[in-house]
């Protein structure tokens, strides 16, 4: 749908002074943007979960054993303050969802990641592996998993500020459109470049999909078509 609407708004932008091409490229965006694409049918709904994955929860109680019998109740006061915001925040995201299928179907994918922690790699060059373990700087399962989902979650929100600017932006120039005396005004270039940062965000997103994932997901929708 964006990589389709970057192509439109392009056209939209090379028009010049044509009213009438103008006019159908706004019609194929509006088409695009302000109506449901149905991104998620065929998927099974996910209820909101009750409480994290295993891994969150086996790194909570290794952090309790570690820890000083003094520390013991804070260290769990913590746990619980976590778990109960997690799943406020679950709940708000759920709601967010009804009203937003491309925040529906990013989160649908996220959702469904699932994370071994016996089959974590540590990238880091020989030196930088030392110099960690010598520092007890070596991150845990529950570490790993935020930095990744936080990158995920952040690239989604840049996805989804771009697609609600550029849903205001086509709006404000339908209007121009729909009135005679400013139809030729009609500019499409900051919808385009809304449309581009868009692009953009989604392709860092997908960057963080294993290739192997793609290449199946692709081969489904192939058959299917």
């Amino acid at each position: 749908m964006i990589d389709r609407s970057v192509d439109i708004a392009s056209k939209l932008v090379d028009a010049g002074d044509n009213i009438e091409i103008k006019q159908a490229m706004l019609r194929d965006l509006e088409n695009l943007l302000l109506t449901t694409q149905n991104f998620n049918i065929g998927t099974t709904p996910i209820e909101v979960p009750q409480q994290p994955a295993k891994s969150y929860l086996d790194a909570y109680a290794d952090y309790r054993k570690s820890v000083s019998i003094l520390e013991k109740p804070g260290a769990m006061l913590v746990q619980n303050g976590e778990i109960n915001a997690w799943k406020r925040l679950k709940k708000q995201e759920k709601l967010r969802e009804d009203a937003d299928e491309i925040r529906a179907a990013l989160n649908y994918y996220t959702s469904n990641i699932n994370f071994n922690s016996d089959k974590f790699v540590l990238t880091a060059s020989k030196d930088e592996r030392s110099k960690m373990i010598r520092e007890d700087r070596i991150p845990d399962v529950k570490t790993v998993i935020q930095s990744d989902m936080g990158l995920r979650y952040l690239l989604r929100n840049d996805i989804l500020t771009a697609c609600d600017d550029a849903r205001a932006e086509l709006k404000y120039q339908l209007t121009k459109q729909a009135d005679a005396d400013s139809a030729e005004t009609v500019d499409g270039q900051e919808l385009l470049d809304l449309l581009l940062a868009a692009q953009s965000a989604c392709s860092k997103w997908f960057d963080l999909i294993d290739e192997k994932n793609v290449n199946e997901a692709l081969s489904i929708v192939s058959r299917e078509g």
